[in-house]
């Protein structure tokens, strides 16, 4: 890889974390100083829970189903698949990495692949 595009990648996404870091601190910030009266989230801390959940996605997807710029052997392939459908089945974070080492390992040890 570059040096050059390898940095900006690296600055864009260390500066992207860093400002939904600093916003949801804000807006937590703001909505404790409004009080306790209203549960609902307001539209702002609804479009960050999305944008985290769409970050995270596009994350796992670009590296765990590529291997550079080929599609990854099965065993990532679907060590992945199982680790997010866990956490989509709201499984404890530890569970769902242990969950897709352990689909991986099988998978590739068992010479399943294409």
């Amino acid at each position: 890889m570059e040096t050059i595009p390898f940095l900006l990648a690296l600055t864009g996404l260390a500066g992207g974390t860093y400002a939904m870091r600093l916003l949801g601190v804000r807006l937590g910030a703001r909505a404790r100083a409004g009080g306790e009266r209203d549960q609902t989230p307001s539209p702002a801390r609804v479009w960050m829970d999305r944008a985290v959940v769409v970050l995270i996605l596009a994350v796992a997807v670009t590296g765990g189903f590529f291997d550079g710029q080929e599609v990854a052997d099965a065993g990532k392939v679907l060590g992945v698949a199982a680790g997010m459908t866990a956490g989509i089945l709201k499984v404890p974070m530890l569970l769902c990495v242990v969950l897709g080492m352990v689909v991986c390992a099988i998978i590739r040890a068992t010479g399943f692949g294409w």
